[in-house]
């Protein structure tokens, strides 16, 4: 008797402490994952760390993982209790170098029960070399894009948990060889194989990307030389032209497809980047950067607009737009982008708003600048750029109020989207060793520091000559840019004061005005006007005195110094 009271007794408190349990998170039974400190660790050196340029906390015991620069910690399985992990690593653009081996993808990409990051890994624009062994399947968002990675794309394993991946951004490496067959498991919204050398399998990267609405392909650049037949049509997402602002869906440029069937061949020109021409730009073979692309471009059917572009002597394009805005104002947009062996890229390019003789405006610590699209050239002539150009229309939200850009439920913009082929309408002088002129080394960006925000680009070209654009704004409280454009001849004049002559040069300059944006833009509509005359004498290297008068009354006249913000890169000759 006395047993089966005991066994009552044990049965009773076994309820209990079921019953105690039940509803309990999981992560009270158990302990969480612990933090990857020690993976993010060896990849921080693995990366040569200390020489990012930003490292904030990175291995500091006094600083919480969840603080060091670039990682966000997010609370993962919430129904359960939840428990904290490593949600986001954004690290682009900070000067990573080094090898992320095998053994690193495996143990941040299948750490634990969660992928290292869970949500987004931005990578991009580093020096990251290796090869891309392990799939990173448990995270979001992957950005890897702008690297050094080479060889073949890691194919699927045969067993997965679910994936996770909807966006992976692998443009601008060296991967070879085909698109893997079991990238037809995958469900993506984003998939960008640009500018890599990839061969075949071209079928696969469609067959990706039937998951969602909305959503981009982008294999242009590659070496794909296959027929596209009707199974793409499959990847019924891929974003149509003007069926929305977030532009088009699909990029096949520079590579050889062929497109026989009529039905397939309407099905891609109704989703295609750029233009519905898709095929003018297939097959078409590009030719190498380098120095002597720096110049001024324009497209003969919009001349009044068009860019200034310099190979800086660092490696990098400097851009500067010049144009108008959808009402018909003066309009100038710059950015310093990317280079690659064929194409120059700038993601975003900006616009500014200011005042003519103080710079560019400020509310408090807001200063008035805003990504306003993308621009991106290949060279498919030594003096011809095919230039795709993403605009937005933000004039079309109203008033420029201190945010970057208004809120996309509130206003989503109008996209102006084009390629065109621009062709040269200066050459810089020194980029090349034949065409090399005693003043080359005026060429460049230049600034007043008391009024950051606005300066010039100087294009001295092979006959002494130079190209002066003025990047400013109108007088006045408007805030809006204005640029004036104009050319003379450099000299040198003699000084009584130093045994060397410094050089100067006096320009006539012109506000052209008129025209408008896109596609209803009108080389009829565009008036050179006259605005006066400007000169410039540099000093000591590296410095100048900018003297100016106007003929519109509101500019006036005046005086100010200026300093070398940029020199381009020129040929090294004997």
């Amino acid at each position: 008797m006395q047993g089966n009271s005991c066994r009552a007794l044990s049965a009773l408190t076994t309820l209990i402490l079921l019953a105690s349990l039940h509803g309990t998170p999981a992560s009270a039974l158990s302990p969480p994952p612990p933090l990857p400190v020690e993976a993010l660790s060896d990849f921080y050196e693995a990366m040569n760390g200390d020489e990012w340029h930003r490292n904030d906390g990175w291995l500091d015991p006094d600083v919480d993982v969840c603080d060091w620069y670039g990682i966000s910690c997010v609370t993962e399985a919430p129904a359960t209790g939840g428990y904290e992990w490593i949600g986001r690593i954004e690290l682009p653009d900070n000067n990573l170098q080094g090898e992320l081996t095998a053994e690193l993808q495996e143990r941040l990409w299948t750490y634990g029960p969660a992928s290292t990051p869970s949500r987004e890994l931005d990578l991009s624009g580093n020096a990251i070399r290796g090869e891309f062994t392990y799939f990173p399947w448990g995270t979001g968002d992957v950005n890897l894009s702008g690297n050094l990675l080479s060889g073949s794309l890691p194919d699927l394993p045969a067993e997965l948990p679910e994936i996770e991946l909807e966006r992976l951004r692998l443009s601008r490496n060296d991967f070879e060889g085909a698109v893997p067959a079991g990238w037809d498991r995958l469900q993506l919204r984003r998939l960008e194989l640009s500018d890599n050398r990839l061969d075949a399998g071209a079928e696969h990267a469609f067959a990706a990307m039937h998951g969602f609405e909305q959503s981009f392909l982008y294999l242009n650049g590659n070496r794909f030389a296959a027929e596209l037949g009707e199974d793409i049509t499959n990847a019924r997402g891929l974003a149509e032209r003007g069926d929305s602002n977030v532009g088009a869906g699909l990029d096949l440029c520079y590579n050889d497809f062929l497109v026989a069937d009529p039905a397939v061949r309407d099905w891609i020109a109704a989703r295609h980047v750029g233009s519905t021409d898709f095929e003018a730009c297939l097959g078409r073979q590009r030719v190498p950067v380098d120095a002597s692309v720096s110049g001024s471009w324009y497209h003969p059917g919009r001349s009044g607009e068009g860019i200034s572009l310099m190979i800086l002597d660092q490696g990098a394009p400097l851009l500067y737009s010049f144009g108008f805005d959808s009402q018909g104002r003066q309009q100038w947009l710059f950015e310093l982008g990317h280079a690659g062996e064929r194409w120059l890229r700038w993601d975003p390019v900006r616009e500014t708003r200011g005042y003519f003789g103080e710079g560019i405006a400020a509310d408090e610590d807001y200063r008035f600048v805003r990504p306003t699209g993308r621009f991106r050239a290949d060279r498919v002539g030594a003096d011809t750029l095919s230039l795709h150009r993403h605009y937005y229309d933000l004039l079309a939200c109203g008033p420029w109020e201190p945010q970057v850009v208004p809120p996309p439920g509130l206003c989503p913009p109008p996209l102006f989207d084009d390629r065109l082929d621009y062709h040269r309408l200066s050459r810089l002088a020194g980029t090349t060793c034949e065409n090399g002129s005693d003043y080359q080394q005026y060429s460049g960006a230049w600034y007043n520091p008391q009024q950051s925000g606005e300066g010039f680009l100087i294009e001295v070209m092979p006959d002494d000559r130079a190209v002066v654009y003025w990047f400013t704004y109108k007088p006045g409280d408007s805030g809006e840019q204005a640029w004036m454009v104009g050319s003379g001849e450099m000299s040198f004049v003699p000084s009584a004061i130093t045994e060397e002559n410094p050089a100067q040069l006096t320009v006539t300059l012109r506000q052209p005005q008129g025209a408008s944006y896109g596609p209803d833009f009108d080389p009829g509509d565009v008036d050179p006007v006259e605005w006066g005359e400007l000169t410039i004498d540099f000093g000591v290297p590296g410095t100048g005195e900018v003297q100016f008068e106007s003929v519109i009354d509101d500019f006036g006249s005046g005086e100010f110094q200026i300093e070398r913000l940029a020199a381009p890169m020129l040929a090294e000759c004997e």
